[in-house]
Order: C-alpha cells, then structure tokens, then sequence
C-alpha cells in the first residue's frame, strides 16, 4: 500500500515539475520572441519602424464570409481573451522586467569577468609553452574560436559561453 502511495506522490511531483518546466520554457520563450520581433521592426539606420496597427492586418475571420451576426460572436469572444491577455502580460510584466534587470547585471559583471578570467588563463599557459607551441597554440585557438585576440578587447568571441566546469579547452 506505501509503494503505491510513493509512487503516485512522486508522479504527483515529477507532473507538477513538468508542468513548471513548461510554463517557465513558454514564458521565456515569448520574451525572446518579443524581443526578435523588436529586434526585426528596428531599420538598418536603428530607428524604428511604425508598427501597423491591428486594424491594417487582415484577419483570418474576415476570409472565412461569415453572416454579421456570427461575426459578431467572434469579434466578442477575441475581445474576451484579448482582455484576459493584457491582463496576463499584466501579470508578468514585473517578472519580465526583473529577468531583463537580471540579464543587464549579468552581461556587464560577469561577462567581463568571465572573458578576462579566460584570458589570464591562455595568457599564462603560453607563458609556460616554448615559442613553437605558442605559435601552434594560437593557431589552434583561431581555428576553433575564430580570431583569438577579439575577446581581449571586450568583445568577445563565443569561448564564453559555457560555465566554470564546461569542460572545454582554453
């Protein structure tokens, strides 16, 4: 009887985390989809475009030739969920802004520190290597990561990326 009480508790917990994986992958997956879509509406001179107003787009409704009484019923229902989405957004408007808060912090303390701490590494294994094998060594470094002086200037080069223990060579 407790083996199937243990088991159905931890079903119960593995679904509740599956459920909360899921909700925090589609939150964070809208916020970057938002930001693409900021992202694609900015000009090449960076300024940006004016956003078409919802009532310039075509709906999907408007093809189907429905009677104005059934169009009615749906333009009814789309204003019902379009106020239960602003009031989502609403909702976690605060959290995006915390993430984004979050994302700025990291990206300018402890990119910079990351990226610095990367060179101090290379620097020094060179600094043990004989004239040759420093050669080959940056070589190597340019073929894997591009070129191997960009993050010396703050710019970064994509060996960056991974945490203290990703196992990658510097």
């Amino acid at each position: 009887m407790f083996r199937n009480m243990a088991g159905a508790r931890k079903a119960s917990v593995l679904s509740i985390a599956l459920l909360v994986v899921t909700l925090a992958a589609g939150f964070f997956g809208g916020v970057a989809w938002q930001r693409s879509q900021v992202v694609s509406d900015q000009s090449d001179e960076g300024e940006a475009e004016p956003r078409r107003d919802r009532s310039e787009r075509r709906m999907v409704i408007d093809e189907l030739g429905l009677e104005p009484g059934k169009r009615t019923e749906v333009e009814e229902i789309i204003q019902h969920f379009m106020v239960r989405m602003r009031a989502l957004y609403g909702e976690f408007e605060p959290m995006r802004v915390r993430v984004q808060e979050l994302n700025d912090e990291y990206q300018q303390t402890y990119r910079p520190r990351q990226r610095e701490l990367f060179r101090q590494t290379r620097d020094s294994i060179k600094s043990i290597l004989a004239p040759e094998h420093r050669v080959l060594y940056d070589s190597l470094l340019a073929v894997r990561y591009g070129n191997g002086d960009r993050d010396r200037d703050g710019s970064g080069d994509g060996r960056d990326r991974g945490g203290p223990d990703d196992g990658r060579e510097r």
